[in-house]
């Protein structure tokens, strides 16, 4: 026996320091790290989770250590083979009921902060709204029966994207006016978070700042967040929902207060005209023709549609293209920020990244196609995604059609979309 500990001795060692390699704190600092909070709730949450894996330590020390006691001292020793059994035990009252009450007060321990972490994000706390209501720091119009609420945002989940409405400051459906995928909130401010599905059941998550909460077809569920660290936050769906569910990914910017005032402003605007005769104008024409319009918005320019797709007026500002799956920044420049621990902040958009995105995104499907008529992106780039193919909506009226484009023409729409910003 004392060979084979001796023999395992550098082997155990090896396991312990590669088992620590894990443990350093920049190892948690990743981009969705919830043991890495920037906000309230996920402090809440992330100090549940440190209580439980406190408590799930000293148990696992009692009795491992108990487990070693008993194997040591009741160990076979050397000329004992035929040494006869020691005496049995056969149950012991106090021990046992002494054991159930351990175990019984372990999750006590365990579900009273539970408990209380799950009534913190239920409700938002009376001492963090005078702080947050509207009339304390937005400085734009707003309804006056709003200005003493806090700032609210109705998330609604498809497949396979998030659409972010603000009824309060006229950023909703009804106005034709929404945000797609990145999610914009003001630093410092409680925010309410409605959430709702229009198809299938998916998650909203964002671990730096909050918990994850279900979305479910015909129910309601809410939240509220609060992000004390201006940046750019990475969340997603957490819910399977389909053939993308892992590509279901959004974003959230923290700007500050008049930052965030100045950016709603300009959601409100119309998108800018391109300028006559250029390539872009002549995108614009492409993007009715080939019925983009069907399913997208652009605010100033194409406002009748239903509104299926993402609404398109500020694309070219956003950091990411399909559902946040695409992204627009330089992937060394932002592996660089990641590698210094800085995962809050966002390197700027690579313009011809973000324009060899756009030529992807939308000509995937097999919808470019050659002279020939034979697709030159055959694979689709989120598998499932309804994008060109309307009979998916399962809408009365809109017959079973395929969109094509010629290489010119796909040229021209990403002039145009290039300067939605």
């Amino acid at each position: 026996m004392t060979s084979v500990v001796r023999l395992l001795k550098p082997a155990l060692l090896a396991l312990v320091a590669l088992l620590a390699t894990g443990c350093s704190k920049a190892d948690w600092m990743v981009r969705q790290s919830a043991m890495d909070p920037k906000g309230p709730v996920s402090q809440v949450q992330f100090d549940v989770f440190m209580a439980t894996v406190w408590l799930a330590l000293v148990l696992f020390v009692l009795v491992g250590g108990a487990l070693v006691y008993a194997v040591v001292r009741y160990r076979e020793r050397a000329g004992q083979a035929d040494a006869p059994p020691p005496e049995q035990g056969h149950g012991n009252p106090l021990v046992e009921i002494g054991l159930i009450m351990a175990s019984v007060a372990a999750l006590v321990v365990i579900a009273i902060p539970t408990l209380e972490a799950i009534w913190y994000m239920e409700e938002i706390p009376a001492e963090r709204q005078p702080d947050s209501k509207l009339a304390a720091w937005y400085k734009g119009a707003v309804p006056a029966e709003a200005a003493d609420e806090v700032l609210t945002v109705d998330v609604v989940g498809k497949q396979w994207w998030f659409r972010f409405e603000y009824p309060q400051l006229g950023l909703t459906q009804e106005t034709k006016r929404t945000v797609p995928n990145e999610l914009v909130i003001p630093k410092g401010k409680v925010v309410r978070i409605n959430l709702r599905s229009e198809d299938v059941i998916h998650s909203f998550w964002v671990p730096k700042i909050a918990g994850k909460v279900d979305m479910i077809p015909g129910r309601r569920n809410h939240m509220w967040i609060q992000a004390d660290q201006a940046g750019h936050y990475y969340g997603q769906c957490a819910e399977f929902c389909g053939d993308s569910h892992a590509y279901m990914l959004f974003r959230v910017v923290v700007l500050e207060p008049a930052a965030f005032a100045a950016w709603v402003e300009s959601q409100k605007a119309p998108a800018p005209e391109p300028a006559p005769g250029s390539l872009a104008a002549k995108g614009k024409q492409l993007f009715a023709q080939k019925t983009c319009i069907m399913c997208h918005r652009v605010a100033g320019h194409y406002e009748a549609s239903a509104g299926f797709g993402p609404d398109l007026a500020r694309v070219a500002s956003r950091h990411t293209l399909a559902g946040a799956w695409l992204d627009h920044r330089d992937p060394a420049a932002q592996a660089a920020i990641d590698a210094k621990g800085d995962t809050e902040v966002s390197a700027p958009i690579d313009p011809a990244l973000q324009r060899r995105n756009f030529h992807d995104w939308i000509g995937s499907s097999g919808v470019l196609v050659d002279a020939a008529g034979k697709p030159l992106i055959p694979q689709d780039i989120k598998p499932g995604n309804r994008m060109h193919y309307y009979r998916m909506f399962n809408v009365a009226g809109l017959r079973e059609t395929k969109t094509t484009l010629t290489q010119e023409e796909l040229d021209a729409i990403v002039e145009y979309l290039m300067t939605l910003k």
